[in-house]
């Protein structure tokens, strides 16, 4: 029978080479990030604008009574502006004339909607009455002012 051929010195040397970079392997399955780390920044807030707007548009339906202001085409309308993007903000009546004007404790949201696309613009997409004595607005995510900067989704 022949000698068998060995390359047991080429392996040695092979593994060697390998020998630092197998034991530096990256982690295959992502890095792990903080929950307040800044590369979250969009994700949450977006989450938090999506959420506190469908909640906002839930109220609506949390009436002890059984008579609502909102109807189910109002509600399904309100519910296609958050499913295309638009931020649904809710101001009592109170917040809403403080940060608005006085004059729309009487008057109707068609005259605030004409109202406020004035002063703010195409962003403004719709006004309505809510239950419970509170505004609903309707507004793209570009929209800039006082009321829409500082809100806070609870």
């Amino acid at each position: 029978m022949p000698p068998r051929k060995t390359y047991y010195s080429n392996r040695k040397q092979n593994n060697r080479k390998n020998y630092g970079t197998t034991a530096k392997k990256s982690n295959t399955q992502g890095t792990n990030y903080a929950c307040n780390s800044p590369k979250f920044k969009i994700a949450k807030t977006e989450c938090e604008w999506r959420m506190g707007s469908y909640r906002n548009v839930y109220s609506q339906f949390n009436r002890t009574n059984s008579k609502t202001t909102f109807s189910p085409t109002a509600a399904n309308k309100w519910t296609r502006y958050i499913n295309s993007g638009a931020r649904v903000y809710k101001f009592s009546t109170t917040d809403f004339t403080k940060f608005f004007g006085q004059q729309w404790k009487n008057w109707t949201p068609t005259t605030a909607k004409q109202y406020m696309k004035k002063k703010f613009g195409p962003a403004i997409k719709d006004v309505t009455r809510g239950n419970n004595n509170c505004w609903l607005v309707a507004t793209t995510k570009t929209v800039t002012g006082r009321p829409f900067t500082n809100y806070t989704w609870k």
